[in-house]
């Protein structure tokens, strides 16, 4: 693939997709989204239930919107090379791919426990409203019909005592009707098991995915340098001492497994529904 094609992040909520866009945006010759922006993606589809977006539904003016948007929102030159990420497209690579055919991918895998755990924090959590101010400043107008359900949402959330909206991350199908029936713990698991199974079954369906789709486990990445080396030189993007400068001053230590501490319905939920996805994945024995 031509060395300044996208670089597209696909990775469930609470998986380090964040971490790992800025530590590849800090080199020379990038230009990274700087947050989430579902409402670009979602553009022409703000009343769908759900972020499984159908190919079938693009059209060549919003390819276009999506494109020019994200360009000019990351601040893109000439010659950089975008990076973008934004969590939902865990559940919409085809969609993904037909506005860039010639992106590449990286899947962040992480161990689904630990994104259940924070995620469950995430959904509790008031929002960051500088952070969505900022959003809100550079939302174009025509996504103003995706405010309006954010607000919604948000209210509604507030409600129900969720301090992160009523719906927080990415909607799988059928995810309000688990959020208003089942417990948070399980809303979580299903949410990692959604992103997870959905990505791993379609980045391989992506023409000549061998060369265009890299997967990393957060637990390299944070492990010491090799993995995220071995990544720069797959992906072959410039100023690489840049970004690793940028990754020893970004990395903070993880306190492992703190999913343990949760109470123990919760762990019976994150066993009932993870463990064969995880067994699969080599993080239960």
């Amino acid at each position: 693939m031509p060395s300044t094609s996208p670089i597209i992040l696909i990775g469930a909520a609470r998986s380090g997709t964040k971490f790992l866009r800025d530590v590849l945006a800090s080199g020379a010759g990038t230009a990274a989204v700087p947050y989430d922006v579902n409402y670009v993606w979602r553009y022409g589809a703000e009343g769908a239930l759900d972020d499984v977006l159908d190919p079938a539904m693009l059209t060549s003016r919003r390819k276009e919107f999506i494109r020019r948007t994200l360009r000019v929102l990351a601040k893109v030159g000439p010659d950089d090379i975008l990076i973008e990420k934004t969590v939902a497209s865990t559940l919409r690579v085809p969609f993904v791919e037909a506005v860039f055919p010639n992106a590449r991918y990286i899947h962040l895998i992480r161990d689904g426990r630990e994104v259940a755990e924070s995620a469950t924090r995430q959904w509790e959590a008031p929002p960051n409203w500088s952070a969505l101010a900022q959003k809100v400043r550079d939302i174009p107008i025509r996504n103003l019909g995706y405010v309006a359900w954010f607000g919604w949402n948000l209210v509604k959330g507030l409600g129900a005592g969720r301090m992160g909206g009523n719906v927080w991350g990415p909607r799988f199908p059928g995810i309000d009707a688990v959020a208003e029936e089942a417990p948070l713990s399980r809303v979580c698991a299903q949410q990692w098991l959604e992103s997870y199974t959905r990505a791993s079954a379609d980045l391989p369906r992506v023409a000549q995915a061998e060369s265009r789709v890299f997967t990393i486990r957060y637990e390299d990445l944070i492990r010491d340098e090799t993995a995220l080396v071995s990544l720069l030189d797959q992906l072959g993007l410039p100023d690489q001492e840049t970004i690793l400068t940028a990754f020893r001053r970004k990395l903070r230590p993880n306190e492992p497994q703190v999913w343990r501490n949760l109470p123990q319905p919760d762990l019976e939920m994150f066993d009932e529904i993870l463990t064969p996805a995880l067994t699969n994945l080599g993080y239960v024995a």
